[in-house]
């Protein structure tokens, strides 16, 4: 069974399931020539000084292309559609450089949920328009910030890990994803 076939059955039998809240991630590296038009205009306006890798992320909520990129020495992850259209901007953080407010939100949250838990990556997730997402990455951002927080919890035995989204302030539990067993195809930079 070639790749294709297989993620087709996979992503076939998870919307079986209904609303199972897995994550299932499949990241892997394209070409510029392979980027939709409006995703590469888009950067071309951004005017990052470093150099811009692209990814295709084929997940249970369908493709979507990713430009990954430094700035400013935080990582800066851009989602487009398949039409180019941005989706979203993430920016990798240290969980404790987040409002003390956000932390004890999040951390009471998490103690809730899980016997031991340990944070293993932030990120602030922006979303809005085209223009304030561009504003967002050349200036300073005017929309508030949505807290994107993977972690390894335990909760009778073993660890699992999971992805939350948590809403402003760390207040509200957005969505939460429980990761597929041995899910290597998601690439970190």
């Amino acid at each position: 069974m070639n790749n294709k076939s297989l993620l087709t059955l996979i992503l076939f039998l998870i919307s079986q399931i209904g609303f199972c809240q897995f994550k299932f991630e499949r990241e892997y590296r394209v070409s510029l020539k392979d980027v939709p038009k409006q995703a590469r205009e888009f950067i071309n306006k951004a005017k990052f000084k470093k150099k811009v890798k692209w990814f295709v992320e084929e997940s249970q909520e369908g493709k979507t292309y990713e430009a990954k990129v430094y700035r400013n020495r935080r990582k800066y992850s851009l989602e487009f559609n398949e039409k180019g259209e941005v989706l979203d901007i993430e920016i990798k953080i240290k969980f404790s450089s987040l409002k003390k407010i956000t932390r004890q939100h999040i951390n009471s949250y998490l103690k809730n949920r899980f016997k031991k838990y340990k944070i293993k990556k932030v990120q602030l997730q922006y979303t809005g328009t085209g223009e304030d997402l561009l504003k967002c990455v050349r200036t300073s951002c005017g929309l508030k910030p949505k807290f994107e927080v993977i972690v390894k919890g335990k909760k009778k035995k073993g660890y699992q890990r999971f992805e939350f989204l948590f809403g402003e302030e760390g207040g509200e539990v957005i969505r939460e994803l429980k990761f597929l067993p041995d899910n290597y195809d998601n690439l970190e930079f």
